[in-house]
């Protein structure tokens, strides 16, 4: 008895000290806790913070009533988005985006997280291009930015190289009909980070990030190409300077589609920073996240022996508030010509793919070609509604990035992709160095 009445006092002072230590935990969770409204693209433009890695525990474990729901979407093109607002932890896309994006992720509060399970792009097949090709030609780097389908392949961009890469719809190890399609007048740095296919003229448009133009200043450029030799090179057939203004060197265009429709040539050109603009200097504008610029621009040709063609502009297009990126990579349509759709370019509504190079993620939303606008749902309560979903790309075991390099993305059909990865950066984590250099083929979850 006199063993059991020094316990029970004891056993009562255990419990009292845990449940204010709790109390206490909770009090300071509530200091941290990053909520919504923090991290919504309105406040988090304007301040221009991301979340702190010690804040990942408390988001975990916080309670959905911390969070404004999201205004949930019905049925659409995608299919069924009801789970496109928050979580059953009241994260949206755009926040876990953000909890990912952390220096120092926590693997518990993002890999962990039911949502990474659901919005995690599934890995189908996937090579370097120095396996893909029978014939290297001695060389060693490829620069993978960009890739589009044509003629039953895809070809490949590599701003190491003006040659193209073609490869077969099997993505075989050193397939017999892939191949490197030459420049005709040799090899050297192409600069280009785009590559699109223009069905009525069967003719290739690339483009240049930036070029400075003589008469318009820092500029995109792009070239029109022109298979020869049975397919074995190529000719270009025109340059022509797009008439939009840049602010950086390599902060212009990242990927382009060309197409034509009524008899007019179209250009859609995707800037790779924020606003189009520079990523350099305080506050940087390039670097304020949810402003991406799509430009739409129309051909003008040549009008007498000493003008050039051009690229016009006719408007910037804004990406959608919830394409929450800090840069913009590659941009696909899925259309009837492109291989995954059965529209083609200029007609109806279709699906839209943008990828992130820094954030390792993709987009996918859905286009109108009618009012040249990304559909955007007409939010019914103040909180607006997000236009589409963000995927990731696999982590490796601890949570880290190893996809730091996608440059290019295309359509497969409307549950697959097909991405390029360029040459990882010296300052980049090694980890990035074992998926670069290579095609990835990934599906939907």
């Amino acid at each position: 008895m006199a063993q059991g009445a020094v316990l029970l006092p004891l056993c009562f002072l255990i419990a009292v000290l845990i449940a204010k230590g709790i109390t206490s935990e909770a009090a300071r969770g509530q200091d941290n806790l990053l909520t919504y409204d923090s991290l919504h693209p309105e406040t988090a433009k304007a301040t221009g913070q991301l979340p702190k890695s010690d804040a990942h525990v408390e988001i975990v474990n916080a309670d959905a009533s911390q969070f404004p729901q999201k205004q949930r979407l019905g049925v659409d093109k995608l299919g069924d988005v009801s789970d496109i607002g928050t979580d059953e932890d009241g994260l949206s896309d755009v926040s876990f985006l953000l909890l990912g994006a952390s220096p120092a992720p926590d693997g518990e509060a993002f890999c962990s997280r039911k949502r990474y399970r659901k919005r995690t792009l599934k890995v189908v097949k996937e090579m370097p291009f120095a396996g893909l090709f029978p014939e290297l030609q001695r060389i060693r780097r490829f620069e993978g930015s960009g890739v589009t389908h044509a003629n039953g392949s895809y070809y490949v961009v590599f701003d190491s190289l003006r040659s193209l890469g073609q490869v077969d719809l099997r993505f075989s190890f050193r397939g017999p009909e892939n191949r490197l399609v030459g420049a005709e007048g040799g090899e050297q740095e192409s600069q280009f980070e785009g590559i699109s296919y223009n069905e009525p003229t069967g003719t290739f448009f690339v483009v240049r990030e930036s070029f400075q133009h003589d008469a318009h200043g820092l500029v995109p450029v792009t070239e029109e190409l022109q298979l020869t030799g049975g397919g074995s090179t190529y000719k270009v057939l025109e340059r022509c300077p797009v008439r939009f203004p840049l602010q950086d060197v390599n902060k212009g265009f990242e990927s382009l589609v060309v197409y034509e429709k009524d008899g007019v040539r179209h250009l859609l050109g995707l800037c790779e920073s924020n606003f189009c603009a520079t990523i350099h200097g305080p506050d940087a504008p390039g670097l304020q996240r949810g402003n991406g610029r799509l430009v739409w621009a129309r051909y003008r040709a040549v009008a007498g022996p000493n003008d050039e063609c051009s690229w016009e502009v006719e408007k910037v297009i804004d990406l959608p508030s919830d394409v929450y990126f800090v840069d913009y990579s590659a941009i696909a349509f899925r259309t009837a010509a492109s291989g995954g759709g059965d529209a083609p370019y200029g007609v109806g509504v279709t699906d839209v793919a943008v990828a992130s190079q820094e954030d390792a993620a993709v987009w996918v939303g859905t286009f109108d070609w009618e009012t040249m606008e990304f559909v955007t749902p007409q939010p019914q309560q103040a909180e607006p509604a997000p236009a589409g979903r963000i995927y990731h790309f696999p982590r490796t075991g601890d949570c880290s990035k190893q996809y730091c390099n996608v440059e290019g993305v295309a359509w497969i059909d409307a549950e697959r992709l097909v991405l390029t990865s360029d040459k990882s950066k010296s300052t980049q984590d090694w980890r990035c160095m074992d998926k670069d250099q290579s095609v990835h083929i990934m599906a939907l979850p």
